[in-house]
């Protein structure tokens, strides 16, 4: 080897080391990155278990409220929001005082905040719902906020550890439908047709509701009686419902009914109109009291205008001929009143109606035109109807009803009788129907709620309104 090679191979003899730390370092870099984002991985993970946790945890308390609120009745003296949280704060009080969940006192309105930026709502005390070994808590925060005396939401704050996630639903206050708004005909007493009596709907074809009957007790047809819609009773059992003689049923027979839910009469709004006393032979009857008599009387060849009340017990008889644009409305009577017997309206002349948007313009009806939909509204009296009607227009409800003679008699070239509104009978007494009598019935609307008639109203679910952040 000559003096050239040899210098050559000298001077590369240190570049094994210098290779050597560069992976070195290469490798020591990787290390330290590998464990950086594994570390970074347990982080990502741990604080995605603690947000799933938080968010489970506001599911809880979001089922928790729902579950409590859910079907709550809303009276009629909630007309605000501030109102409406007073309801819900009261309702989930008696809600969690009852299992010892917490205490009632500690479920507070909180008012808005003076700057508007924190609205008013209902506070839950916050719920612990976890603990781990490793001292991590999880609680959750409730609150429920109402814009209007119809419309609340809940918000559910889940915390856990450092995470925290928020779910939402909304509640909406829903009126609930009785049985005025599926059958045109509905008693809580047997339903007993004869002769050639008929229960028809309004529309061709047939709607299901409007020419269908539903009784809490049974159904008899006999005759050469008809009903034209549905026949069905509740809870029924095994010869409920009677079909004899030529008598037919058009609809389904017994179909699957639903608990109902009876309306409830209130007059408490018409009673005020009612100012002024009855005069015996006064041939025009306009917003009258008739004081509690315990003898029949009888008025005959009469227009009634706005309200007709009836103070109980009475006895009253329409005769000749009745028009009337309005409403007639009683008490309930007592105990002490007598029964149906001792409490009766009775219809035996020819009679025609209108709905009390068609009174006359004035200050004595101001108000009134508004409160539609009602025709009588008698719990506790018999309503007998004999005579001639074309149309009743509003609904009927009362303790008893019997049609008979001559109503609708397509053999004497009359007309159907027109119920707009249908029929409902409060007591378990029997509602009548024989002779030629011949009911129409029109529920027109069934979403509109006539006046003068409760039913529920509760605070529902709206479907799609969940939301999470």
């Amino acid at each position: 080897m000559n003096a050239r090679q040899k210098t050559c191979w000298t001077g590369r003899r240190g570049i094994a080391l210098l290779v050597t730390l560069i992976f070195l370092t290469l490798f020591a870099c990787l290390a330290v990155w590998i464990a950086a984002s594994a570390d970074a991985n347990l982080t990502i993970a741990h604080n995605r278990i603690e947000g799933q946790q938080a968010l489970a945890m506001a599911g809880t308390g979001l089922q928790l409220i729902k579950k409590s609120l859910s079907g709550m009745e809303v009276g009629d003296d909630v007309i605000d929001a501030a109102g409406m949280h007073a309801a819900i704060r009261d309702h989930l009080a008696a809600y969690f005082a009852t299992p010892g969940m917490l205490d009632a006192d500690d479920i507070e309105v909180k008012e808005a905040s003076p700057d508007g930026i924190e609205p008013a709502c209902v506070t839950v005390p916050t719920i612990a719902l976890l603990t781990r070994a490793d001292g991590r808590q999880g609680f959750v925060t409730l609150s429920v906020q109402c814009s209007s005396a119809t419309e609340a939401t809940i918000t559910s704050t889940g915390n856990f550890g450092s995470a925290w996630r928020k779910a939402t639903y909304g509640m909406i206050v829903q009126r609930g439908k009785t049985v005025m708004a599926k059958y045109g005909i509905a008693s809580m007493g047997p339903v007993q047709m004869k002769g050639y009596a008929q229960i028809l709907g309004a529309h061709d074809p047939v709607l299901p509701s409007d020419g269908s009957v539903l009784s809490a007790d049974a159904i008899q047809l006999k005759g050469n009686s008809h009903i034209a819609g549905d026949a069905a009773v509740v809870n029924s059992q095994p010869g409920s419902i009677q079909v004899t003689g030529s008598a037919t049923i058009g609809g389904a027979v017994d179909p699957p009914t639903d608990d109902p839910e009876w309306p409830v009469v209130d007059i408490s709004d018409f009673k005020p109109f009612a100012t002024k006393p009855y005069i015996a032979g006064d041939p025009i009857l306009s917003n009258v009291r008739i004081p509690a008599s315990t003898t029949p009387r009888t008025l005959s060849n009469v227009t009634i205008l706005g309200v007709l009340y009836i103070e109980p017990p009475n006895q009253v008889t329409f005769s000749g001929t009745t028009t009337i644009t309005g409403v007639i409305v009683t008490d309930e009577p007592s105990s002490s009143d007598g029964g149906l017997a001792a409490n009766y309206i009775k219809f035996t002349g020819n009679v025609s109606t209108y709905g009390v948007e068609n009174l006359p313009t004035g200050a004595d009806y101001d108000g009134l035109r508004d409160l539609t939909g009602s025709f009588l509204l008698a719990p506790g009296f018999s309503a007998q109807f004999t005579g001639n009607s074309n149309t009743v227009n509003g609904c009927m409800v009362a303790s008893e009803f019997k049609f008979g003679g001559d109503t609708g008699n397509p053999k004497k070239d009359e007309s159907d009788t027109m119920i707009r509104g249908g029929i409902v009978n409060l007591r378990d007494s029997v509602f009548q129907v024989g002779g030629h009598a011949r009911l129409v019935v029109d529920l027109q609307d069934p979403d509109k709620h006539p006046a003068g008639i409760k039913s529920s109203t509760k605070l529902v679910c709206v479907p799609a309104s969940y939301s999470e952040e």
